[in-house]
C-alpha cells in the first residue's frame, strides 16, 4: 500500500520513537571462535550505470538472469552487451574479490558460473568499453541452501508484505519469496475495485492471478479488506450501519471467492493516513467495523480467521491523564472476542528489535494484557508489518537490516508472536534517499534508457533476502524453547524441532560468550556459511556481535565468558 508519512508521537512510557510513516585475548583451556558476524558493515551503493552528468555510453550492458537468487550447486549469471568483451568481478559481502575475469560474448551473450560458490551474498561488477568510454553495471546476487518444504507451511512464522502490480512487482517476486522461505504474503484488496455496484462484485484479473500463483507456490495470503467505497458513507472509511454491513459482506465474498480463510480488517485505523471515517480513529469506532466484518466473514466462511486491528505502533499504554491508548481501549471493550489474532505494526528504526521483549508498550506487554483479558490464555500476535528502511537518511545499512530480520524472528517468537510479515518484499523504488522506497529485501529491476544503457531483469537480492532464507532453513519447523538467561546486550534464544535444538546467538555490542558442549558445535552465520568447532575441555569461546549466529550440537548452555 502507498505509505504516506505520518507523525506518531513518542509512545507514552517507552521513550521510543515510532516511525513517521509510519583485540582477541588468549584464553587458556578454551577454543576461541571469532565473531562470524562482525564483518565490516556493508556500505553498498548498487546504483547502476553512469552518473547523471556523464555522456551516454557507447555500449549496452545488461544482466538478464530471470532470478539472482541461486540455490547452491545450480545456475549461472547471464548477461549481455553490445561490446565484444566484458570484464567482471564477483566480491563477497565485505567487498573482498572472490573471482573475476573477461568474457568474450557470443551473439551478445555470456555467463558467469556460480554453481561452485559457497552460500552467501555477492556483489557483481561488469565493465564494457574503454577507460574513456565505459559502461559499468553493479548489482548483487545470492547463493542459498534450499529451504525445505517442511519449513514453508501454514504454521510457518515467515511472511512478507507485497504489492503485486506496482512497478517492479511482477508475479515472479512470489517465486523469489518462496525460494527465500516466505510462507505467507499480506496483500491489499481495495474495496472499491471489487464492489462497483451495490451488492455486485467483480474480481480483478490481476488480483486473481496473484492468488492463483500464491496457491501454486503453497503460499498463504492474508488478504487485507481495505479502503472505502463511493457507494457508501460518501466514500469514507465505513462507519454507518449500511457501510459496515456492506464492508463485511465484501470481506466475506473475498474469502469465499478465492477459497481463502485469513482476512485482516483495514490498515492502521488509529492513524489518519488510511482512515477518514466520519466516526474517527478511536478503538470504539474500529470495534464497530471489526464486529461487522467478523460476523459476516464467519457466516460466509466458517472457520475463517479475522485479524486486527493492524495499528501503527502497539498502543499498549495508559496516558498521564488516565485515558487509554488504542490496545487497552479495544481489549477492554471486548475486541478480543471479535478477532482470531491481534496484529500490530511496531516500527522502531534505526534501533534493533530487542525492545519488543521489554515491559509496557511492547509485544511482551501486549501479550500480558491479552492474557489478563483472555482467561490467562494467549491469542496469536501477528506483526503484519515490520521492517527497517535502508535509505540514506534513517541510519540502517543493508547489513543491519539483515541482522535485524533474524533478531526480530528470535525476539518476536520468544514473546508470543506467531507470524511476521516483513515490510516489505521488494523496494518500492530506486531512490536511495526515499525511506518508503527502501524497505524491501529485494531490489527493483533496472530498465535501460538512452542516457544510461544498463539493465537488470531480476529483482536482485539485498542481504536481508539471504538472512531470510537462512532463518527459514535453520528455524523452520521449530518452536521457541526458552533462552539461556544471558543479560543484555547478549542473547541466546533456543528453538527445537525434529530432535534438533538451534540457538540464535548475538550481542548488540560485542561480547565474549562461553558455549558449553560435549562435542563438536556447528555454527552457521547469517550468510549461511557453516563451520564446525571442537570445544576444549567442554568449552569454546564465541565472540558475539550484532550479526546473529545459529548454534547447533550437543550444547548444554551459553553463558558469559569467564577469565
Amino acid at each position: 500500500m502507498t505509505r504516506t508519512p505520518i507523525d506518531v508521537a513518542t509512545t507514552p512510557g517507552s521513550g521510543r520513537r515510532l516511525r513517521d510513516r509510519p583485540d582477541s585475548r588468549r584464553r587458556p583451556l578454551l577454543t576461541r571462535v571469532p565473531a562470524l558476524a562482525l564483518a565490516p558493515v556493508l556500505a553498498l551503493s548498487l546504483i547502476v550505470g553512469l552518473p547523471p552528468s556523464a555522456p551516454a555510453a557507447t555500449h549496452t550492458l545488461s544482466v538478464t538472469s530471470p532470478s539472482l537468487i541461486f540455490q547452491r550447486g545450480q545456475g549461472a549469471v547471464e548477461f549481455g552487451s553490445s561490446a565484444a568483451s566484458v570484464s567482471w568481478t564477483v566480491s563477497d559481502e565485505q567487498g573482498a574479490r572472490v573471482r573475476g575475469g573477461t568474457s568474450w560474448l557470443s551473439g551478445g551473450k555470456a555467463t558467469i558460473p556460480v554453481a561452485d560458490l559457497a552460500p552467501g551474498y555477492f556483489q557483481l561488477s561488469l565493465h564494457a568499453g574503454s577507460a574513456t568510454d565505459p559502461t559499468d553495471l553493479h548489482t548483487s546476487f545470492a547463493v542459498i541452501e534450499p529451504v525445505p518444504d517442511s519449513a514453508v507451511g501454514p504454521a510457518s512464522p515467515f511472511g512478507a508484505a507485497v504489492h503485486i502490480g506496482r512497478t517492479g512487482w511482477g508475479l515472479n517476486v512470489l517465486d523469489e519469496a518462496r525460494k527465500a522461505g516466505i510462507a505467507h504474503i499480506r496483500e491489499d484488496a481495495w474495496w472499491d475495485r471489487f464492489e462497483t455496484a451495490k451488492g455486485s462484485y467483480a474480481f480483478p484479473a490481476a488480483f486473481s492471478a496473484e492468488m492463483a500463483r500464491a496457491r501454486a507456490l503453497g503460499i498463504t495470503p492474508l488478504i487485507i479488506a481495505n479502503g472505502a467505497n463511493s457507494l457508501y458513507d460518501k466514500g469514507h472509511t465505513p462507519s454507518s450501519p449500511e457501510g459496515v454491513a456492506a464492508f463485511g459482506a465484501f470481506a466475506g465474498a473475498l474469502l469465499k471467492h478465492y477459497g481463502r480463510s485469513d482476512v485482516e480488517v483495514l490498515n492502521e485505523y488509529n492513524a489518519g493516513t488510511f482512515n477518514n471515517s466520519a466516526c474517527g480513529r478511536s478503538a470504539a469506532c474500529y470495534l464497530d467495523v471489526l464486529k461487522g466484518v467478523n460476523r459476516a466473514v464467519k457466516a460466509a466462511v466458517p472457520g475463517a480467521s479475522v485479524v486486527g486491528p493492524a495499528t501503527i505502533g502497539i498502543g499498549n499504554c495508559v496516558r498521564a491523564d488516565g485515558t487509554k491508548c488504542f490496545a487497552p481501549d479495544l481489549i477492554d471493550h471486548g475486541g478480543l472476542e471479535e478477532m482470531d489474532a491481534y496484529s500490530v505494526h511496531p516500527y522502531h528504526y534505526p534501533g534493533g528489535p530487542e525492545w519488543l521483549g521489554g515491559s509496557g508498550d511492547t509485544i511482551a506487554g501486549l501479550r500480558e494484557r491479552i492474557r489478563a483479558a483472555n482467561g490467562g490464555e494467549d491469542k496469536p500476535i501477528v506483526l503484519s508489518e515490520m521492517g527497517w528502511p535502508t535509505d540514506t537518511g534513517h541510519g540502517t545499512t543493508e547489513r543491519q537490516q539483515a541482522d535485524n530480520l533474524i533478531r526480530l524472528y528470535a525476539i518476536g517468537l520468544a514473546n508470543g508472536v506467531s507470524r511476521v510479515y516483513w515490510y516489505d518484499l521488494v523496494d518500492d523504488g530506486g531512490d536511495p534517499t526515499d525511506k518508503e522506497q527502501n524497505f524491501g529485501m529485494l531490489r527493483q529491476p533496472v530498465t535501460a534508457t538512452a542516457a544510461n544503457p544498463v539493465a537488470v531483469t531480476a529483482n536482485a537480492p539485498k542481504p536481508a533476502a539471504v538472512a531470510q532464507a537462512v532463518a527459514a532453513r535453520m528455524l523452520g519447523g521449530k518452536t521457541y524453547a526458552g533462552d539461556d538467561g544471558l543479560a543484555a546486550p547478549a542473547y541466546s534464544v533456543r528453538f527445537t524441532g525434529g530432535g534438533v535444538t538451534t540457538r540464535v546467538v548475538w550481542a548488540t555490542t560485542v561480547r565474549d560468550l562461553t558455549v558449553s558442549a560435549t562435542g563438536p558445535v556447528t555454527l552457521v552465520d547469517s550468510w549461511g556459511r557453516r563451520t564446525v568447532e571442537q570445544p576444549t575441555n567442554g568449552r569454546l569461546t564465541l565472540e558475539a556481535g550484532p550479526s546473529p549466529v545459529f548454534v547447533e550440537g550437543p550444547v548444554a548452555g551459553v553463558g558469559a565468558a569467564t577469565p
